[in-house]
């Protein structure tokens, strides 16, 4: 992909898998991404639910019981917030795009659509552009009709009884709050506000969104690309040396199997690094920084 710029547009996105919305961020960022927590609303009936499956592989709502129990003495609307997407498998793959990015929203993305939007946001990956003055504000987990009633099955006090004519609905289960600057500000009710608004034009209607993509093209027009790598990396007498370039970025810190051994200038965007008692590592992750800011990070598999 070209490296001096990218557009990410997810208008009209309905949702799909929160996994796969959180996942996803990991790869436009080299900051640490941290999953939004969430909450159910405390009644007797959400604390039966997760009391009874609390240990199951499924939904596994174990984390959330505590909370739920504590509520019946401290009147809390809502449970303790956990994240339902794994921090490992948040930043499994690290950073694979290293050019700028905006992305641009409008009042049609919803739920894990929503959830991707906060979690840009959050993570400062980028602008936000907006064409509406809010995302859908329904970043929630949502669950059917069908699944809490197989959750409670063998219950006779169960309120859950087949719908009319087989029909189908879902509700939202667990809201998500928002992390880092906006942090425990929910997502449901309230949407991610943009960085920019952009009001759609006639051209825009006409002429394939060509005023909207002009826009986003300024947010990127000044914003460079950080790069980083490893060029080389060889085992010398039971040492790691390794061969670091880099555009933008004035220092790189060097961990090696997740363990920090080094920091160095650049010098005409090159480096060489001697990492000590290394010769058997299996993964270097270089972070680099510019007048200070981490801009770029990219995790390397060694030979």
């Amino acid at each position: 992909m070209p490296q001096d710029g990218l557009i990410v547009d997810v208008r009209d996105n309905g949702g799909g898998h929160i996994h796969a919305a959180e996942f996803a961020l990991q790869v436009l960022t080299p900051r640490r991404i941290a999953p939004e927590p969430v909450q159910f609303i405390n009644t007797p009936l959400n604390l039966r639910i997760c009391r009874r499956h609390q240990d199951s592989s499924g939904i596994d709502p174990g984390a959330w019981v505590p909370s739920l129990e504590q509520a019946v003495e401290t009147g809390a609307t809502f449970s303790g917030a956990f994240p339902l997407t794994p921090e490992d498998g948040a930043n499994a793959i690290g950073q694979q795009y290293f050019g700028p990015v905006v992305l641009i929203t409008n009042a049609r993305c919803y739920s894990a659509t929503d959830i991707f939007a906060a979690g840009f946001q959050n993570h400062r990956i980028g602008p936000v552009l907006g064409t509406d003055e809010n995302t859908g504000a329904g970043g929630a987990n949502v669950w059917t009709h069908e699944l809490l009633s197989d959750l409670l099955q063998g219950d006779r006090a169960t309120p859950y009884v087949p719908l009319p004519k087989g029909a189908g609905m879902r509700v939202s289960i667990r809201r998500t709050l928002r992390v880092g600057a906006l942090s425990d500000t929910p997502v449901e009710d309230l949407g991610v506000v943009p960085d920019e608004l952009h009001r759609m034009t006639r051209r825009d209607l006409l002429e394939d969104n060509a005023d909207l993509f002009d826009r986003a093209g300024l947010l990127l027009k000044d914003r460079e690309p950080h790069t980083v790598s490893v060029t080389d990396a060889v085992s010398v007498n039971g040492s790691l040396k390794l061969k670091v370039k880099a555009a933008n970025v004035d220092r790189v810190d060097v961990y090696v199997d997740q363990r920090p051994y080094a920091s160095t200038d650049l010098t005409d965007g090159q480096a060489a690094v001697t990492v000590p008692v290394a010769a058997a590592a299996r993964a270097a992750r270089i972070d680099g920084f510019e007048a200070g800011r981490l801009v770029a990070g990219k995790t390397e598999q060694l030979p």
